[in-house]
């Protein structure tokens, strides 16, 4: 399981409905109803440049922060507190804005000096959609707003321009804010950015007092992936917090470093299922000898997920320390363990696999017959040879066409 820790990326969606008129959706952007303005706004930004003549209505739009439960127009909002999506005009509009292009740039850029507070926060949010470089300068004015949640969003909108200038107020936020969600966002766009010199205040935030900045900053050195890293990563596997020892693993993968090994080796025996999984991935990864033991020993673990990752690793690896383990796994209760494990052991290639693979021929699941039949074909062992012909007559297509191979390779 490859996990990657970060924020989402916000897809246009359909065009405006047939029937929708500039003016008529402008109109609507002054109704009293909430919803109504949400859903002329999303309207106004499905026009896309053909709306440039609605960018001031839009504009003045940005402070209202009105809740509306969903729109028709547009379903990417936030959770409320009773797990609901939400949205509101001013986000609408901000998207609206975005979608029209860089004719909206300057209007946004001073509406990130404005009274409002949520104005500013949506401004923020636009300009990053735009991604244009000219937006980095003031929006890393906002660090000084007194509103974190201007400031959060002055940092995501940083990380989607992803240029070198954001860099140090971006380090400057991580270090220095005293908000965890505006830090958090921070050690995001230092990821986004990818620049090494962001190693050290990325490693320094793996000690932050907030789970969720330590857990984004394992990401954004993933993302860097530079071996000086490892050090503050492997200590970090440590962690009180399962999520923040999951990303560190996940990161240490990413990274590939020989260095880590001893920290991940020692991580297979965290008490969370989720970091175990992430740590054999990890260690798959790195494709080093010295964590076959470690790998063989979690075909045994409690979590099938873990045990199906642990496979997958010890394939990566291609150790014949690995097969004994890998022929009892093709008995495991779960089929996809099963399946993994057939699929190492013809990445292994061992020839004294060919017995349990040929037995496994037999499985009562088609995708463990289908991956027995190619592990065979990669081992490329006569004695296989009727039990692969049986398999020509196999109740599932996807078997006989994998055996058919399997025997082209054997004779």
């Amino acid at each position: 399981m490859n996990i990657l820790v970060g924020f989402v990326v916000l897809l246009m969606g359909s065009s405006a409905q047939a029937g929708d008129s500039l003016e008529s959706l402008m109109q609507a952007l002054s109704s009293e109803d909430a919803a109504a303005r949400a859903e002329a706004a999303c309207r106004i930004g499905r026009l896309g440049f053909r709306a440039k003549g609605a960018v001031t209505a839009l504009v003045e739009l940005l402070s209202d922060a009105s809740a509306v439960e969903d729109i028709d127009c547009d379903h990417r909002g936030w959770h409320n507190s009773a797990g609901r999506w939400e949205t509101s005009p001013g986000r609408q509009a901000a998207r609206a804005l975005a979608d029209i292009g860089n004719r909206s740039f300057d209007p946004l850029v001073l509406a990130l000096d404005g009274i409002s507070w949520a104005a500013r926060k949506n401004a923020a949010f636009a300009l990053g959609r735009l991604e244009n470089e000219r937006a980095v300068a003031p929006l890393a004015a906002l660090f000084s707003d007194a509103m974190p949640a201007v400031r959060e969003q002055a940092a995501w909108a940083l990380g989607r321009i992803e240029h070198p200038d954001a860099l140090a107020p971006l380090v400057d936020a991580l270090e220095k804010d005293s908000h965890d969600r505006v830090r958090e966002q921070a050690a995001w766009a230092l990821g986004r950015l990818e620049d090494e010199s962001a190693v050290s205040p990325l490693a320094a935030a793996l000690q932050d007092t907030s789970a969720r900045v330590r857990e984004q900053a394992a990401w954004a050195l993933g993302k860097l992936d530079v071996r000086s890293a490892v050090p503050a990563l492997s200590k970090a596997l440590s962690d009180d917090e399962a999520r923040v020892r999951e990303q560190v693993s996940w990161a240490l993968g990413k990274i590939e470093d020989k260095g880590a090994l001893p920290a991940l080796i020692a991580a297979m025996g965290d008490s969370s299922d989720d970091v175990r999984e992430q740590t054999a991935w990890a260690l798959g990864r790195i494709e080093d000898e010295s964590a076959v033991d470690a790998l063989v020993k979690a075909l045994g673990d409690g979590s099938p997920d873990v045990r199906e990752q642990s496979a997958w690793a010890l394939g990566r690896i291609e150790s014949s320390r690995g097969r004994g383990g890998l022929e009892q796994a093709l008995s495991d209760a779960d089929a996809d363990v099963r399946e993994q494990a057939a699929w190492a052991l013809g990445r292994i290639a061992d020839r004294a696999a060919v017995p349990a693979l040929i037995r496994a021929l037999g499985d009562k699941k088609s995708d463990v017959r289908e991956q027995a039949a190619w592990a065979l074909g990669k081992i490329a062992d006569a004695r296989a040879v009727d039990a692969l012909g049986d398999a020509l007559k196999d109740e599932e297509a996807d078997v006989r066409e994998q055996a058919a191979w399997a025997l082209g390779r054997v004779t």
